[in-house]
C-alpha cells in the first residue's frame, strides 16, 4: 500500500502526540504525527529509549499523552477497535489454549463480541485452526512451548476482531528460528484477514520482512524522522526473509538510524 493511499484511507491518526512523565523532565515524545492506512502493516524502529512502546501504550490507551491526539475515524479509540499483544505472552496459566483465546473475546466491559456460546464456540475454533493451534487446545500454558505460548497470545488478540492489532516487540523473547517462522505465519495471517497492524520492534530485518512501511524514530526526545516504503507486494516467503533485496532494504533503514556512521565512511 502507497503512502498516498494509506493517507485517503486511514485506519488510524496519531497527531502531534507529546509525552513526559513528570512537568519537569524532558519529553520522552515529541510531537509525533502517523497515519497507518486500513490493512496496512506499519512498523516503528528507532533507538532505545527513544518511547516507541510508550507510544504504542499511548494508542491503545494505557498511556495517556501529554498533548496531542490518537483517533480512528469513527472518533476517539476504545476496545475492542484496538487489540495490544505484549512482548511476553500474558497468558493464564490456569486456563487451557482453548479458554485463553476465548477470553479474549470478552470486552472490558465483561460483554462479549458473540452474542451466542454457538458464535464464540465457532470463533474460537476457527482462530485455532489459523495460528495452528488446534492440537494444543486443551494444554495449558506450561505444557507448550514459548513460541506456541505467543501465538496463542496473538489468537487471543485476533478473537475482538481489532480494527487495528498493536504488536510490542512480541517475536523478541524467541530463538532465531522460532521467531523467524512466528514472522512468516502471524505476517501472513493478519495479511489474510485484512487486519492493520502496528509493530514496535529493535529488528530491523524483521521490520522489512512483515510491514508495508517503515517509521524510523529519533532519540531524546523520540519523534518521527522519516518513514520508508518497503515496496514488496504481502505475503512474503521465507526467501525473501533471506534475500539480497530485503538485506538492500534492511541497510537503507540501518544507515539512517545511525546517520554519523554514514558519515564517518
Amino acid at each position: 500500500m502507497s503512502h498516498a493511499t494509506a493517507l485517503s484511507t486511514s485506519a488510524l491518526q496519531v497527531e502531534a502526540v507529546s509525552k513526559s512523565f513528570t512537568n519537569s523532565a524532558p519529553p520522552v515524545l515529541d510531537g509525533v504525527s502517523l497515519r497507518v492506512g486500513r490493512g496496512e502493516f506499519l512498523a516503528i524502529v528507532g533507538p532505545s529509549g527513544c518511547g516507541k512502546t510508550t507510544l504504542l501504550r499511548i494508542i491503545q490507551g494505557l498511556e495517556t499523552a501529554s498533548a496531542g491526539s490518537v483517533r480512528m475515524p469513527d472518533g476517539p479509540t476504545h476496545a475492542p477497535r484496538l487489540s495490544y499483544v505484549f512482548q511476553r505472552p500474558s497468558l493464564l496459566p490456569w486456563y487451557t489454549v482453548r479458554k485463553n483465546v476465548a477470553f479474549g473475546l470478552t470486552l472490558r466491559n465483561g460483554h462479549s463480541v458473540h452474542a451466542s456460546k454457538a458464535g464464540r464456540d465457532e470463533a474460537v475454533e476457527e482462530l485455532l485452526a489459523l495460528t495452528g493451534l488446534e492440537r494444543y487446545a486443551d494444554y495449558l500454558p506450561s505444557q507448550i512451548s514459548g513460541g506456541m505460548q505467543q501465538r496463542v497470545n496473538v489468537a487471543r488478540g485476533l478473537a475482538v476482531r481489532p480494527d487495528v492489532l498493536l504488536l510490542d516487540e512480541p517475536f523478541s523473547a524467541l530463538d532465531a528460528l522460532t521467531r523467524e517462522k512466528l514472522q512468516i505465519d502471524v505476517a501472513g495471517i493478519l495479511e489474510s484477514l485484512g487486519t492493520t497492524a502496528v509493530l514496535v520492534t529493535h529488528d530491523i530485518r524483521e521490520a522489512v520482512f512483515m510491514a508495508d512501511r517503515i517509521a524510523i524514530m529519533s532519540a531524546h526526545p523520540g519523534t518521527i524522522r522519516e518513514t520508508v516504503e518497503v515496496g514488496q507486494p504481502r505475503p512474503r516467503t521465507g526467501e525473501f526473509q533471506h534475500s539480497t533485496e530485503l538485506a538492500d532494504i534492511e541497510r537503507v533503514i540501518w544507515h539512517k538510524l545511525h546517520p554519523a556512521a554514514g558519515r564517518a565512511a
